[in-house]
């Protein structure tokens, strides 16, 4: 079946009134150009198997989100991108402080959007700072390929950070494939501040298997209540995922660790919203360019990149599905 962009559906006077659709013979990919340019879905037609985290909410009948608000159930579902920074943050530039929100500028975006060979081109623009970014959504058999483009439009050096925020919709049993390199992790927040805290640098195995009474690797049922995130190192290995022990499929990230050289690991088993009878269970497997999650602390650090002005910098993200476990 030919790759196509389905027709966008009109719902009336709701708040969202744009949904739009990728499908081919594998996957049935949904995006919400209005709400931040969320891939809300990503199904693989052959098992029906829905790989992102989703809300008890209907979408279209969601307020969309306000600008510098928390990101928040039921917004917290879904794949976002978080741009130019991921935790909200003060940054000093160019002699004015500047306020960045939670999660970044990208999420309560409206996206413009038009229709790019078999994909759609999504773009949005800075609130805080000059940028344009924009990003190109492809099928390609059993792939979602998404290339992305942030130009500086502004008179000054623009720093960023960039994450992926694919929360992946998971069950207890549920297996983390992760770079076999991966050893020494920073940790940006963790509940059990008493193993670790902001700052750490701790051994992911010891982390798992020594520290802790379950394997981090492992998804864990609600009851846990955990939640932690973590940061990889510089990668060789640009490639994890995750495995759907009931369905016996895996979801996999492929990136250039030369452009996306971190991984960021968010793990919620029942450990957050902190103030919510409602706790999620999800993951996320989060390709990154940048650390911590604060672009602030990243500019402290020296783990933050630039766009000078009238440039651009460019990456793209791969995620796929098969059969069985995969292999790093």
């Amino acid at each position: 079946m030919k790759d196509d962009l389905s027709i966008e559906k009109e719902v009336g006077s709701a708040p969202l009134n744009r949904e739009m659709v990728l499908v081919n013979s594998r996957l049935i990919v949904t995006v919400l150009p209005e709400m931040g340019g969320k891939i809300s879905g990503i199904v693989r037609r052959k098992s029906g198997t829905q790989f992102l985290h989703q809300t008890d909410e209907n979408y279209q009948n969601v307020e969309l989100p306000a600008y510098g608000q928390d990101f928040q159930l039921p917004y917290a579902a879904g794949f976002d991108d978080c741009f130019p920074t991921v935790a909200p943050c003060l940054i000093s530039l160019n002699g004015e402080t500047i306020e960045l929100p939670d999660h970044g500028e990208l999420w309560n975006s409206r996206w413009e959007v038009e229709q790019a060979g078999a994909g759609m081109k999504l773009t949005t623009y800075g609130k805080k700072l000059n940028y344009r970014f924009s990003k190109w959504v492809q099928l390609d058999g059993d792939s979602l390929i998404i290339r992305y483009r942030a130009e500086n439009l502004g008179n000054f050096a623009i720093p960023f950070i960039w994450s992926s925020h694919p929360l992946l919709n998971v069950n207890p049993g549920d297996e983390l494939v992760l770079p076999l390199e991966l050893n020494e992790i920073l940790v940006d927040g963790m509940s059990e501040e008493g193993i670790g805290k902001f700052g750490d640098r701790l051994s992911w195995h010891e982390l798992k298997t020594k520290k802790l009474p379950f394997d981090l690797s492992v998804v864990q049922p609600k009851e846990t209540e955990f939640a932690g995130k973590f940061f990889s190192e510089k990668l060789h290995t640009g490639r994890t995922g995750i495995y759907r022990k009931q369905t016996d499929e895996s979801l996999i990230f492929d990136f250039d660790t030369n452009v996306i050289p971190n991984l960021g690991i968010w793990l919620c088993y029942g450990g957050w919203p902190e103030d919510s009878d409602e706790k999620d269970l999800t993951v996320a497997l989060e390709p990154c360019i940048g650390r911590p999650d604060s672009l602030n602390k990243a500019m402290e650090w020296g783990e933050h990149l630039e766009i000078q002005p009238s440039q651009m910098r460019e990456w793209s993200l791969k995620i796929s599905v098969q059969d069985g476990k995969f292999k790093i």
